[in-house]
């Protein structure tokens, strides 16, 4: 009754829910038939090295974040990006799975000879074109915001990225009386972010005049206000929006991304409070989204929050020394004895300014001497002829000795990667992985394969140089205090927040292509290798017990797949599940207990209670270990009592480390006198009776009975409850006022911790929350079989 009444009001929000009227509104497309199925909602944090995020979320700058760790169960991982690490590279790899397919933010196009950069939309789109050629798009189906590409979604999907003309189809859609009415609906929200821009105009502008004061470019420190208020502001809104728009309309995958930090960290620092207040406004954002996500009725979803590369704080050759990098390839070449006086094509591509009209023209050679793209921690050098071995060797040490250049690259003949520094030149693989002494072996050897492949992409320059050599400062060949793209600390360590459930590549790291592989399995479009479970027999168990209510949630979704999740973020080694439907037509003819088993990998017997026809209803226990069933019995009940519903009890034995586990489930009548009864009769000598003393046993379920009951006194006089405090409450999951759920042991346990999981999941999805233990078994009291 109590479910049903929470399952019509959930309805009827839902009916009043503004992201549902403006659906309708826009006429946007919707899936419908899928609650069931899959989805992904995957959200991008721009330029967030995994040690910033901690750091925010220590300092509370990220609550939600740091709630998802602490309270939901998601995981952290870190996320290696590949080189060279900036957004354009790591989509093409997340997207479409291409390495190095992008060499740098900007570059010489080898084939036309035109300097550009991926900021151009028709330079991203031939990208893209490319990428398509060669790999699926993460996105078909779904939709892409405020990226490089389009992942594959259509052109209608796609807002605020680069490579599409879609970036205004959101607004657009539709009439104008229905983006009228779209405004009125999100009303609280347009007032919000008048409100966070005027707030953002002022504390930019105070910003900006400190910074004048210091000595900054009044220009760039302008273009930084507007910056913060554009990106940090308002396309920070309108992808939080948008995104929870389409996770209701129930696309199976939604990728966004927000920006605004990492903007910011470029103009102050990575770990700078001008970059770190953005963290929170992009905190809320998440929060709202993963609700939405969560109370999607179109799709069932995931959420992964992950952050393309870091960025390292870092110090520029264009402010430290006279000229910048230009002036300093300049007089190396100059010196060089191969070589004749040269000078640079144009001014630094830096991120704030780049000459538009020559990087409309073609470059000739007869025109100048060498090109230089230098937006960021790499750069490429072009030089208008070829050079031999020898001669790239030259100049090489040339710009490491005399430009101060932490390490030069190039290819040599055999098609491997020199590598110049400090130290010296060394050029095979391992004596690479040495100058990287300072990361993991495994990590090490990643670099140096994605150093190969960025030496020869085929826009690659004829030298590469890299602000960063495996010890010393960070550089950067930009006028930035933070940057990102090639192998720093920081840059190089980005992260993957997502449920423990979730299947990832096996490693210390994860990189692109594992993440889209990963992203690829949990929709449906991949199937990854099934890996063989290693189990580590342990007389320290952690037991659940969960009465699931036909996996029917208060939201009114049946969903056997959100059971599965809750379990696998506890990860316990022994289930007991009351309430579990088998055949029946409610709950589409599914057997729930085998598709839980299936979706974690675990062992499971069922023991129906209740049965009508082909349909029946019970209860099960699930384990990482084999189950023998010991016994499957009804117990007493009443039929003339307050509804009289038959019942049943469920034995199931395991060993571990040649202990045998006895575990005990079952789901008791409603009537005082009729519980009195059916414990008594599991306590007696047709069931645990004989094997009380002499082995461990679990008895648990649903009792529905409190603490201090007469059956509850029963129960302890045998057994050990393993809840010591109050406060502990299961029922209802909406507002758990009592404890009807119940874990009994025997002597031969020691329980150390019990608690019940409550959060946005377990609220949502039976009216029932699931109950934990973590015990230890004594193998001295018991007898070894």
């Amino acid at each position: 009754m109590f479910a049903t009444i929470t399952k019509k009001i959930h309805q009827i929000r839902q009916s009043l829910n503004r992201s549902e009227w403006a659906i309708r509104q826009l006429s946007l497309s919707t899936s419908e038939g899928t609650a069931e199925e899959s989805g992904l909602l995957l959200i991008q944090i721009d330029g967030l090295a995994r040690a910033e995020l901690e750091a925010a979320m220590a300092t509370g700058r990220m609550p939600f974040l740091a709630s998802l760790q602490k309270q939901q169960g998601y995981r952290m991982n870190t996320f290696y990006p590949g080189l060279p690490s900036s957004t354009p590279a790591v989509q093409a790899e997340l997207f479409y799975g291409v390495r190095a397919g992008v060499p740098a933010f900007a570059f010489q196009n080898r084939v036309t000879g035109e300097m550009e950069t991926m900021f151009d939309p028709e330079t991203a789109k031939g990208f893209e074109t490319k990428f398509e050629s060669k790999g699926e798009g993460l996105l078909q189906g779904g939709s892409s915001w405020s990226n490089i590409y389009s992942g594959g979604a259509a052109k209608a999907e796609c807002h605020f990225c680069i490579s599409s003309l879609g970036a205004e189809e959101f607004f657009r859609a539709g009439p104008w009386r229905a983006r009228l009415f779209f405004a009125v609906l999100h009303f609280p929200a347009l007032i919000t972010i008048v409100t966070l821009l005027a707030l953002e105009l002022v504390l930019g502008i105070a910003d900006a005049v400190a910074g004048i004061c210091r000595g900054q470019r009044a220009t760039l420190e302008l273009g930084a206000v507007v910056s913060r208020m554009a990106v940090g502001i308002a396309v920070r809104e309108a992808v939080r929006i948008g995104g929870k728009l389409d996770v209701r309309r129930g696309l199976p995958i939604v990728h966004c991304n927000f920006v605004g930090y990492d903007e910011l960290s470029h103009r102050r620092g990575p770990g700078s409070a001008f970059a770190h207040w953005s963290l929170m406004g992009i905190d809320r954002a998440i929060a709202d989204m993963h609700r939405a996500a969560h109370f999607s009725r179109r799709r069932d979803y995931d959420v992964w929050i992950f952050s393309d590369h870091g960025q390292d704080r870092v110090r520029s050759f264009e402010t430290k020394f006279p000229g910048g990098i230009h002036t300093i390839v300049a007089k190396c070449l100059a010196s060089t004895a191969v070589f004749k006086p040269m000078r640079a094509l144009s001014r630094p591509f830096s991120r704030r300014v780049y000459d538009w009209e020559k990087r409309q023209r073609k470059i000739e050679a007869q025109d100048q001497d060498f090109s230089l793209a230098s937006m960021g921690p790499v750069a490429h050098l072009y030089l208008p002829h070829s050079l031999n071995e020898n001669e790239k060797r030259d100049l090489a040490r040339r710009l490491v000795e005399v430009g101060k250049i932490p390490a030069v690259l190039f290819l040599s003949p055999e098609g491997g990667v020199v590598w110049n520094d400090r130290q010296g030149e060394v050029a095979s693989a391992g004596e690479i992985e040495d100058r990287l002494a300072c990361y993991p072996e495994a990590l090490r050897r990643e670099m140096v394969g994605d150093l190969v492949g960025l030496c020869k992409n085929e826009n690659a320059g004829d030298l590469v140089f890299l602000g960063f050599s495996g010890e010393g400062e960070c550089w950067t060949f930009a006028a930035e205090r933070g940057a990102h793209a090639g192998l720093g600390p920081q840059e190089s360590h980005g992260f993957v927040l997502t449920p423990a459930a979730t299947r990832l590549p096996p490693g210390d790291f994860v990189r692109p292509s594992g993440l889209r592989e990963a992203a690829m399995h949990a929709i449906g479009r991949r199937v990854l290798k099934t890996q063989a479970r290693t189990l580590e027999p342990s007389l320290r168990l952690k037991i659940m017990t969960y009465n699931v209510h036909g996996c029917a949630g208060m939201d009114g979704r049946i969903s056997p797949r959100r059971i599965a999740r809750i379990i696998a973020t506890e990860e316990p080694d022994i289930v007991a599940l009351q309430e579990l439907d088998d055949c029946r037509s409610r709950s589409r003819c599914e057997n729930q207990a085998a598709i839980i088993a299936e979706l974690i990998g675990y062992h499971v017997v069922y023991c129906p209670t209740v049965t009508n026809g082909s349909e029946r209803y019970g209860h099960a226990v699930l384990s990482r270990w084999p189950l023998e069933t010991v016994q499957v019995a009804e117990l007493p009940y009443s039929p003339r009592g307050f509804w009289p519903e038959r019942r049943a009890a469920l034995w199931t034995r395991l060993s571990v480390e040649s202990v045998p586990i006895h575990i005990v489930t079952t789901h008791l009548g409603l009537n005082a006198n009729e519980r009195l009864q059916q414990l008594a009769a599991l306590l007696g000598p047709d069931w645990l009776g004989p094997v009380l003393e002499a082995e461990p046993v679990v008895l648990c379920g649903d009792f529905n009975f409190l603490p201090r009951s007469a059956a509850y006194r029963l129960a302890t006089s045998k057994l050990t409850d393993v809840v010591t405090t109050r406060g502990v409450n299961t029922f209802s999951s909406v507002q758990p006022v009592m404890r009807l759920d119940h874990i009994f042991v025997s002597k031969h346990f020691a329980a150390e911790k019990a608690h019940v999981v409550r959060n946005a999941l377990t609220r949502t999805s039976s009216d029932h929350l699931p109950l934990v233990v973590e015990s230890l078994v004594s193998p001295d009291a018991s007898i070894r079989a």
